[in-house]
């Protein structure tokens, strides 16, 4: 459950983000706005190859941005034969710088390579993460150990109650 008075960060492509948009919004969230990620190179695809993608911002409560002057297009480079969906830490480290305080928890229960939680432990937060695929979990533990991380148990250790 995500705390009072935080933001919500999705990734996403525009077919996606007319998808994602409701559901957000039914589940208590209010929608923003549509962040561009300018991933500075043209990407996959037949008509008109994507360069950018979407990031949906939504907020629980209120809150605001921790620096007003950030510009709701964002460009930085997409990672290149990566993790298939591989986010860069510095875009990252915008949405988290924008919407925590050192010491506070970052949670992305679709983490992927781990970059939302390397630029949380950069920042000071405490990171909790999650995602279906084993190779996920291998590569986010090895680049959150490095960033600074400690071992966390994991919950599909525990028996399973059928």
């Amino acid at each position: 459950m995500l705390a009072r008075d935080a933001h919500l960060y999705l990734c996403c492509d525009a077919e996606t983000m007319f998808v994602l948009k409701p559901l957000g919004e039914a589940a208590g969230f209010r929608f923003w706005k549509p962040l561009v990620w300018d991933k500075v190179a043209i990407g996959m695809g037949y008509h008109y190859r994507a360069r950018h993608e979407f990031v949906l911002f939504f907020e629980k409560g209120k809150r605001r941005l921790n620096d007003r002057s950030i510009p709701d297009v964002l460009t930085i480079k997409r990672i290149h034969r990566g993790y298939p969906t591989e986010k860069p830490v510095a875009l990252m480290d915008v949405l988290v710088g924008q919407s925590t305080e050192p010491g506070q928890r970052v949670a992305d229960p679709f983490m992927g390579s781990g970059s939302v939680g390397v630029a949380a432990l950069q920042r000071g937060c405490h990171f909790l993460g999650n995602d279906l695929a084993e190779a996920s979990h291998q590569l986010a533990r090895e680049r959150l150990l490095e960033a600074g991380g400690y071992p966390c148990p994991s919950l599909r250790s525990r028996s399973r109650i059928s």
